[in-house]
């Protein structure tokens, strides 16, 4: 009987914040995305199905393999695409 073998590749989100204010940010080698606000208790993964144009006022965590980032009380929209998570934040 013939061995098989899957070679697993591992696959990473890009994260993009945007914010007229403070300009972007880049998180490279994404892990997962924790969104939560009053509506949505989301969690964010690798080939993660796309979501278009979600309004949030709430936390957003960015977890990659060595460090997490918490931004709170967050108001703006969100898009995944292509393991691309994009943020653009609302602002006053």
């Amino acid at each position: 009987m013939a061995k098989t073998t899957t070679a697993y590749t591992t696959k990473y989100i890009e994260t993009i914040i945007i914010s007229f204010e403070k300009n972007f940010q880049i998180f490279h080698n994404t892990k997962l995305i924790r969104v939560k606000d009053k509506k949505t208790n989301l969690l964010v993964m690798v080939d993660f199905m796309p979501t278009l144009g979600e309004l949030i006022d709430g936390t957003i965590e960015v977890v990659s393999k060595d460090d997490s980032v918490k931004f709170e009380n967050v108001s703006g929209f969100y898009v995944v695409e292509n393991n691309v998570f994009k943020l653009l934040l609302k602002e006053e």
